[in-house]
C-alpha cells in the first residue's frame, strides 16, 4: 500500500486515564497532564492521527455508542484545539470473544483508516499501552511505542517486541519525532 504515514494512538491508558472497568461517561473522560503538550507535537509533524480503540463497554451495555461518540467529539475538539487534527477516531464496540477482525489485535480499524485516509501502514506507528496494540501494529508491520501509562508495566506477550519502551504519550511524541526524520 503507498501513501504518508500514520500516527495511530490507543485511547484508555494512552491519551486519557484508563479505569478497569472502562470509560463510560463523559465525565470518566479524563486527559493526563502530558496529553495536550504530545498532541500539540504530534500535530506539528503534519501526518495523519487515528484514534483506534476498543470499546467493548459498548457491548457490555455498559455505556451507549452515543456516549462513546460524545467522548469522541469532545477528544476530536480539544485535539484541534491543542493544534492536533483528529483524522478519524475508530473503535470497536464488540466483546472480546465475538471474534470480529476490528477489535484489536485484529487489523480491521487500521485497515479502514489506511483505505479512507491513504496512509502507508508499513510507514506508520502505533502508541498503545497493552499487548493488543503492539500485536496489532506488529502484524501490520509498524513501528510500535509502548507507554506505561494506562497498565503500568507488564510485560508484553511473547513473541511480540515493541520498538520503545516509554512513560507516556509526551516521551512517544519525543521519540516518534526522532524516528521521522
Amino acid at each position: 500500500m503507498s501513501g504518508v504515514p500514520g500516527l495511530f494512538l490507543d485511547r484508555d491508558g494512552v491519551l486519557n486515564h484508563f479505569l478497569i472497568d472502562s470509560v463510560r461517561t463523559i465525565e470518566q473522560f479524563q486527559y493526563y497532564e502530558f496529553t495536550a503538550e504530545a498532541m500539540e507535537r504530534l500535530g506539528c509533524l503534519g501526518y495523519p492521527i487515528v484514534v483506534v480503540t476498543n470499546q467493548s463497554a459498548i457491548g457490555r451495555g455498559w455505556t451507549s455508542e452515543e456516549q462513546v461518540q460524545s467522548i469522541h467529539q469532545q477528544l476530536i475538539e480539544d485535539c484541534s484545539d491543542w493544534g492536533a487534527s483528529i483524522a478519524s477516531v475508530e473503535y470497536c464496540p464488540h466483546l472480546p470473544d465475538a471474534g470480529c477482525e476490528c477489535r484489536k489485535p485484529g487489523p480491521g480499524m487500521f485497515l479502514r483508516a489506511a483505505r479512507d485516509h491513504g496512509i502507508d501502514l508499513d510507514r506508520s506507528v502505533m502508541v498503545g499501552d497493552s499487548s493488543c496494540d503492539i500485536e496489532a501494529a506488529q502484524r501490520l508491520g509498524m513501528a510500535r511505542v509502548r507507554v506505561r501509562t494506562g497498565r503500568g508495566d507488564p510485560p508484553l506477550t511473547e513473541g511480540l517486541e515493541a520498538d520503545a519502551w516509554v512513560e507516556n504519550l509526551n516521551e512517544a511524541a519525543v521519540w516518534i519525532e526522532e524516528w521521522c526524520r
